[in-house]
């Protein structure tokens, strides 16, 4: 793993670069088991305050090997390939358990949650539910210090089912103080409105009597509007027009900045990539758009909607594609369709680049996601190309203020 130092100052709240480190009692690196993992986002903010990965497990290898390059580097055994029923089976965990010599600090993860989203139409035997079980079963063979559960707000309640109950006694009973609840991105600093559930488990010989709560808000309206508007946020990345426009950019290899770093927000994404014009990073290309799509996009930032372009050569089948305010704070869901958003830029209308999207969702620039740019139709049910990796990733500002709460918790 790359070296990390200490700093003898605290971090800015919500600050997504390496170096500031926590520590356990003994002066080392919090221990984090990873599972449902993707690309990395809960690691990566977790890694912030003092976490370090010993074991992940990511069923697809594209996002796997975004989560290797970027988090893992010098240690890729950590990373299990494949269904976590195979490749953390109780055998295979009981085998790992016998060879580590300390007791894990957190185990953390979102299980696959398109059965239970409000977003789609959802379907109660979604076999992908199940995968909450198997969270469960992990949980219960480690026994953790402090468990981190994920998922979207549908989770609670959709189906009937009581999962959040089910999910609270499970963790009792395994000896934890439990709290929950949905959490809006946006209270912590990421530039989107994002509701997550998150759960915090405790054990209780740790924890002491102590109360289990989430984290409070660390941006108010008016840090918001300071800090995270859309041109805040992905302003210094619109330079397009000067490098040819429509098609140009990079999928994988280095782009050079053409302008410095402005404001908190930008400055703080671009501190290991390069705050000024030497600095570069990576997943800027922008789609080659038609005349006529640009031109679609250019009447709906006019403040035209879909129901205008009916019976016209703008009529299109997308449901839904919404454009971006410059000065307001996105009020938006990043998502795996990289179509649904269009940049506020009227004199280049189109839509968003992968490192567009990964900014919004706090990734910072020296952050690099491998495989495919996209993929479309039937292959979206099996690839898991750039767009869908950060779409899918929990936030890793919002993931450091859930480390951030767990660590206080523990009074390390």
């Amino acid at each position: 793993m790359l070296s990390l130092s200490l700093s003898i100052s605290p971090p800015r709240p919500g600050l997504i670069t390496r170096g500031v480190m926590g520590r356990n009692m003994d002066g080392e690196d919090f221990t984090l088991v990873d599972l449902f993992s993707g690309c990395g986002g809960l690691s990566l903010g977790l890694e912030t305050v003092g976490f370090k990965p010993v074991l992940a497990n990511e069923l697809h290898q594209d996002p796997a090997s975004t989560y290797i390059h970027n988090l893992i580097p010098q240690t890729p055994d950590i990373m299990r390939i494949g269904p976590i029923q195979k490749q953390l089976s109780n055998s295979r965990l009981d085998k790992w358990l016998s060879e580590i010599d300390y007791d894990v600090d957190c185990v953390a993860g979102g299980p696959p949650c398109q059965g239970f989203s409000m977003a789609g139409r959802g379907n109660p035997d979604d076999p992908r539910n199940q995968l909450f079980r198997e969270y469960l079963r992990v949980v219960g063979k480690i026994i953790p210090k402090t468990v981190i559960f994920e998922n979207v707000p549908g989770f609670q309640n959709r189906y009937g089912l009581e999962l959040r109950k089910r999910l609270h006694t499970y963790l009792e009973k395994k000896g934890y103080e439990v709290c929950s609840g949905v959490l809006t991105a946006s209270d912590y600093g990421v530039p989107q409105l994002r509701n997550r559930f998150f759960a915090l488990g405790i054990r209780k010989d740790v924890i002491q009597g102590e109360e289990v709560l989430l984290p409070d808000p660390t941006h108010d309206q008016k840090m918001k509007v300071s800090e995270i508007t859309c041109e805040q946020v992905i302003g210094d990345l619109d330079t397009y027009q000067d490098r040819g426009g429509y098609g140009s950019g990079t999928i994988h290899g280095d782009w050079q900045y053409l302008t410095k770093a402005k404001g908190p927000f930008q400055r703080e994404m671009r501190t290991i990539s390069g705050r000024g014009t030497k600095g570069t990073t990576w997943n800027t290309k922008i789609p080659n758009h038609t005349p006529t799509v640009a031109r679609r996009m250019q009447e709906i930032l006019a403040g035209k909607s879909r129901i205008d372009f009916l019976g016209t050569e703008l009529e299109t089948a997308k449901l839904s594609q919404r454009a971006l305010s410059r000065d307001k704070v996105p009020n938006i869901t990043i998502v795996s369709i990289p179509d649904d958003y269009i940049h506020y830029n009227e004199k280049l209308p189109r839509t968003l680049s992968v490192r567009e999207c990964a900014r919004l969702q706090t990734f910072p620039d020296h952050f690099h996601f491998l495989g495919k740019r996209t993929s479309g139709g039937l292959r979206r049910r099996t690839e898991v190309p750039q767009y869908t990796q950060v779409g899918n990733a929990i936030p890793p500002r919002l993931a450091r203020s859930i480390g951030e709460q767990i660590t206080s918790l523990l009074g390390m």
